[in-house]
């Protein structure tokens, strides 16, 4: 820093103004006078811009954290959000300092006649933005079927000798926010076995989902009170209990109204089993006859569940054009997840969609049906096919 007699004094500072005609009396605020370190170092500081809201979080002690691997471009994740983590260029020139007077509140105080002197220990001409972004999820699925869970019988089988991830080793590998991760891990219906993250194999989720109604149907229970305790109790000699916990809780909720004293009572989901139920009978076969799927299908859940094709919605696809109409698996979490290749995926997989055909496979890209509009006014072009009904094929060419 500049010695002491090196400074500059009240009287210069107030020449420096004359000459740049302004008038004293019109200056408000507490003069301060700047001055370059002998060291500026700005290799160890880097400026990101931020807004009210994430000054406030960081404020409250709270963590920013940079995710991404060495391909990955960086993201910046506070505990429920996930913002993209761009480099911006200025013409002006930054300088850095540990303390000056700049606020509002600030330039109330008017002591002019007092001079205060600062130390600018860095100087930058690039800084940081941050934009709201979608979570990059799809590596957290990516990840988690590599080893799926197939029971204790496999774990040492070759088959399942993959990779296994904790909840840290998630947060570094996949670019999103804790809340975001922890979401899509219910989602998934990924269960934390022995401190790991894994999915289900379908084929021992579905035998557990199995055991689970068969016992219920041989105890006659109604499908809104089905008793926790006992169910764990009868069925733990079979799967372990935090299997047969997590199934449950993955295609039932408590239903408090049943509950009695300790006596805690699930009621299953219909939607979710129906689902579930589609799933098995479409998973071995390339295409399906409609009419004689929704006959099987309508007789293989358990008695008392009815089923509808909103329950297909992001599971399968069906073409009414062919003669038989056909069904076929088309899972949304099979798609990419970049916006342009998702579109692409979908024009190669049918010339033309109708509005209700299209949307279960883009609301994870855009939550609300305006967005989904939007969506599609940048990627598809509209038309009305022979049928009167609005639909909507690819604006580039399909690769």
């Amino acid at each position: 820093m500049e010695d002491v007699d090196e400074r500059r004094n009240l009287q210069q500072v107030m020449a420096i103004a004359s000459v740049a005609k302004l008038d004293p009396e019109d200056l408000v605020g507490q003069p301060q006078c700047l001055y370059f370190s002998r060291d500026l170092n700005t290799s160890n500081m880097k400026l990101i811009e931020v807004d009210g809201a994430i000054m406030s979080y960081i404020e409250e002690g709270k963590d920013l954290v940079i995710r991404g691997e060495k391909t990955d471009s960086a993201v910046l994740c506070l505990d429920d959000m996930t913002f993209d983590l761009k480099e911006a260029e200025t013409s002006n020139t930054l300088l850095l300092l540990d303390q000056c007077f700049a606020g509002p509140d600030e330039f109330e105080v008017n002591t002019p006649e007092e001079l205060h002197h600062f130390e600018v220990q860095g100087v930058a001409h690039e800084y940081y933005e941050l934009r709201p972004m979608r979570p990059r999820l799809q590596k957290l699925q990516t990840l988690l079927e590599k080893n799926p869970y197939a029971g204790d019988l496999y774990e040492d089988s070759p088959s399942h000798a993959g990779p296994k991830y904790s909840t840290e080793d998630l947060l570094d590998m996949v670019q999103a926010s804790r809340k975001e991760i922890e979401a899509e891990l219910k989602k998934l219906r990924a269960c934390c076995v022995k401190g790991l993250w894994r999915l289900l194999d379908f084929d021992y989720e579905f035998e557990v989902l199995s055991q689970i109604i068969s016992l219920m149907e041989e105890n006659s229970w109604k499908m809104d009170e089905i008793p926790l305790n006992e169910t764990l109790e009868t069925l733990e000699v079979l799967k372990p209990r935090c299997i047969l916990q997590h199934v449950m809780d993955c295609f039932g909720d408590q239903n408090e109204a049943a509950d009695s004293g300790d006596l805690i009572k699930y009621r299953l989901q219909e939607d979710g089993i129906c689902r579930m139920y589609a799933e098995m009978l479409l998973k071995h076969t390339d295409k399906f006859n409609l009419s004689e799927f929704l006959q099987a299908w309508r007789q293989s859940v358990p008695e008392g569940m009815i089923t509808n094709e909103n329950q297909l919605r992001g599971l399968s696809l069906i073409d009414r054009a062919s003669k038989p109409q056909v069904i076929s698996l088309f899972k949304v979490s099979s798609l990419p997840e970049d916006e342009k290749e998702r579109f692409n995926f979908l024009f190669r997989v049918k010339e033309r969609w109708t509005m209700d055909e299209i949307t279960p496979y883009l609301e994870n890209l855009a939550p609300d049906k305006l967005k989904i509009g939007a969506l599609l006014q940048k990627h598809a072009r509209t038309s009305v096919g022979p049928d009167g009904v609005r639909v909507y094929n690819s604006k580039r060419p399909v690769t």
